[in-house]
């Protein structure tokens, strides 16, 4: 072989060497990088939102916003950053903006929220409004960012159904709560109403509680059906009356179907009776319901204690 064949290969395999190198080196450079999702959403700012030039605590801070502000979210990174535009491309971090805000209450006269706010107070807890996007899905980093603290998040579904998520352990979700909700209504000859709410994902809270809210108006008796988790049977949890109040309520710690039927109440209630269903309305368990057979039915199983208590003589 001729002295300069054989260098011309000798110089093609040198070249082939650092084309591999470099590809190597750039696919293992972005195997470690942080994955990026686009995304068109409108968050809120938390108090003291630091905007960075760059995902990155060492990039150069651009400014610092005040609570409830609306910002243009356009993407996400898996490293816990949000690309917005307020005018300008920048970052923040996911835990420093919220689908929550005061900002997001439209009319403070929704009888709806205005009965979440008062239970709240009752209860101690603050007071968190989200405001659902189009989907109507709570990300599971803005749900994330409240677990822990003493706080109530309540989002609006429509005009009969809302959730409030009473925060209580160190519990997080791994995936987004979906609030989609397609309604299926039936009168028997009595007027009696059944209404099925079924969800397009069912997620288990386990640590924290969700208080479904259902708009039946006055004088009703309403018997509550969440489904089983794992077999989406409509279970009895309880009966809810609503002679003083324009909400029933389903204190459960998932959020999956429910069934629901309502009738006229012929008789009014005792004094213990409405003591009770104000503490339904609150989310509260009781020790004469605490029993083991309780505890392993289908629907109660997987609950922990995760309630306040109050015990009710019958």
């Amino acid at each position: 072989m001729r002295k300069g064949f054989k260098k011309y290969i000798a110089a093609a395999l040198v070249i082939v060497s650092v084309l591999c190198t470099a590809v190597n080196m750039e696919l293992t450079a972005l195997a470690k990088g942080p994955t990026y999702t686009a995304m068109q959403d409108v968050y809120y700012t938390k108090d003291n939102c630091v905007v960075y030039a760059e995902p990155s605590y060492t990039s150069t801070i651009l400014t610092t916003l005040s609570a409830n502000l609306p910002v243009k979210v356009i993407g996400a990174y898996s490293n816990g950053w949000y690309r917005i535009e307020i005018g300008v491309i920048c970052y923040v971090k996911m835990d420093s903006v919220t689908s929550a805000g005061a900002i997001g209450i439209k009319n403070s006269d929704d009888k709806q929220i205005a009965d979440a706010q008062r239970t709240a107070a009752e209860l101690g807890y603050e007071f968190v409004y989200l405001t659902l996007n189009k989907q109507k899905i709570i990300k599971k980093d803005i749900y994330n960012s409240y677990v822990g603290q003493k706080v109530i998040l309540y989002a609006k579904i429509n005009d009969e159904l809302g959730v409030s998520f009473k925060m209580l352990y160190e519990d997080q979700i791994k995936d987004d709560i979906h609030l989609n909700v397609k309604t299926n209504t039936s009168v028997n000859d009595s007027g009696d109403r059944t209404v099925q709410y079924l969800f397009d994902n069912d997620i288990e809270l386990k640590g924290q509680l969700a208080i479904f809210q259902f708009k039946t108006g006055y004088d009703k008796a309403v018997d509550i059906y969440p489904s089983d988790i794992d077999t989406g049977e409509f279970v009895l949890m309880n009966t809810y009356y609503t002679e003083f109040s324009e909400f029933a309520y389903a204190p459960v710690t998932q959020v999956a179907d429910i069934m629901i039927t309502e009738a006229e109440i012929p008789n009014s209630l005792t004094e213990t009776q409405r003591a009770i269903m104000a503490d339904h309305r609150k989310g509260i368990k009781y020790q004469i319901d605490d029993t083991s057979e309780y505890r392993s039915s289908v629907v109660h199983g997987k609950l922990r204690k995760d309630t306040e208590y109050v015990d009710y003589d019958y």
